[in-house]
C-alpha cells in the first residue's frame, strides 16, 4: 500500500527530480507540464503557501509517484500525476486519483481538471468518470529537414540579446498570447523562470524584426541532443499572411539541427487544429502520443468536497 503526503519542500525536490528524471527517460517525453514543475522547483514569489502537491511512497522503493495540484480558480483545480512506470497498475492510479480528488475537496475545490501524459492514466481518468476536454498532439520529425527558411527582405532575423530585448519580447508575447491560460500576461519574473533552465539559449529564440518592430519568434529548447522543441511560437498581429509562421518554424529547425545539433524536432498542436495539423504532417512530422485532458466534479455528497 503506498503512503501519500503532502510534498515537503525542500527535502523532497532531490527524489522528485529524479523520480521526474526517470519518468522522462522511460516515456521518451515530459513527466508534467511545465507550470506544474515550475510550481515545484522554482515557484514563483506570490505562489500559495500550502504545499504543491502529493507525495506517494512505497516502503523499501522510496518516491514512486507524485501528484501536482494547482488551483485554476476558487472551485477548479489542475491535476498531473507522474508516476514511476512499475507503478502504473489500474489499483495504484486509481488510488492516486482518489488521493488527488480528497486533496482538492479539502481545499475547497469542486472539479478537477485533469491532464494524462500517458495510456494507463487516460484508462484511469475515463473508468472514474472523467469526460474528455482536449486532445494535443506530440508531434516530431527527424532532421536535417531539406527545407530551408524563406523570410521577406524587410525582416531581419538574430537570436534573443540579453538585456536589449526583454520588454519588446514580452510586450509581442502577451500580444500574441492574448487571453492565452499558460502563455499570456508574462512578466519579467516569467521570462527569468525560463532563462534560469540548463535548457535556455539566447540563440535559441530567434526573433524576427521588421525595422525596431518584432514581428514574430520562434522560441526553441534543446534539452539533450536527441531531440529539440519548437518551445513557442508566434506571429505578431498584423504581420500574418505574409509566410512568417512557416518561415518562423523553418528557423527555429535550422538553429536546432545546425547549431545545437538536435536529431529531431518536436512540437505540440490541438489536435482539432486541423489545418495546423496537416501542414506539420506535410512538412513530415509524424505524430508521437496524445496528451489528454479531462474534466471531472467532486461528489457533492463528498464531505472533503463541502
Amino acid at each position: 500500500m503506498l503512503n501519500i503526503r503532502w510534498v515537503d519542500l525542500p527535502s523532497d525536490l532531490a527524489a522528485l527530480e529524479s523520480l521526474v528524471a526517470r519518468i522522462e527517460e522511460h516515456d521518451g517525453h515530459p513527466a508534467m507540464g511545465e507550470r506544474k514543475y515550475f510550481h515545484l522547483v522554482d515557484p514563483p514569489p506570490h505562489a500559495d503557501a500550502f504545499p504543491p502537491g502529493l507525495v506517494a511512497e512505497d516502503e523499501g522503493e522510496g518516491t514512486v509517484g507524485y501528484l501536482a495540484l494547482l488551483e485554476e480558480d476558487s472551485r477548479l483545480w489542475t491535476v498531473e500525476a507522474a508516476v514511476r512506470p512499475d507503478y502504473r497498475s489500474d489499483v495504484h492510479l486509481s488510488g492516486l486519483l482518489a488521493e488527488a480528488g480528497r486533496a482538492v475537496g479539502t481545499r475547497g475545490g469542486r472539479g478537477i481538471r485533469l491532464w494524462a501524459y500517458i495510456p494507463e492514466l487516460t484508462r484511469a481518468a475515463e473508468t472514474a468518470g472523467f469526460t474528455l476536454e482536449r486532445e494535443l498532439y506530440h508531434m516530431r520529425v527527424p532532421l536535417p529537414l531539406g527545407e530551408r527558411p524563406r523570410f521577406p527582405p524587410e525582416i531581419a532575423i538574430r537570436g534573443f540579446r540579453e538585456g536589449v530585448d526583454e520588454q519588446a519580447w514580452l510586450d509581442g508575447n502577451n500580444r500574441a498570447f492574448a487571453g492565452h491560460p499558460e502563455n499570456g500576461d508574462w512578466g519579467i519574473a516569467d521570462l527569468d523562470r525560463r532563462r534560469r533552465r540548463p535548457w535556455f539559449s539566447s540563440e535559441g529564440l530567434r526573433m524576427a524584426w521588421d525595422g525596431d518592430d518584432l514581428a514574430g519568434f520562434c522560441w526553441t529548447k534543446v534539452p539533450s541532443s536527441r531531440a529539440g522543441e519548437i518551445y513557442v511560437i508566434a506571429v505578431l498581429p498584423g504581420y500574418q499572411g505574409r509566410g512568417l509562421g512557416k518561415a518562423l518554424l523553418l528557423e527555429g529547425i535550422r538553429h536546432m539541427h545546425d547549431g545545437e545539433g538536435a536529431l529531431a524536432c518536436v512540437l505540440y498542436v490541438d489536435a482539432a487544429n486541423l489545418p495546423a495539423v496537416n501542414m506539420y504532417r506535410s512538412m513530415g512530422f509524424r505524430h508521437h502520443h496524445t496528451d489528454r485532458s479531462y474534466l471531472g466534479q467532486l461528489r457533492a455528497d463528498d464531505p472533503e468536497a463541502s
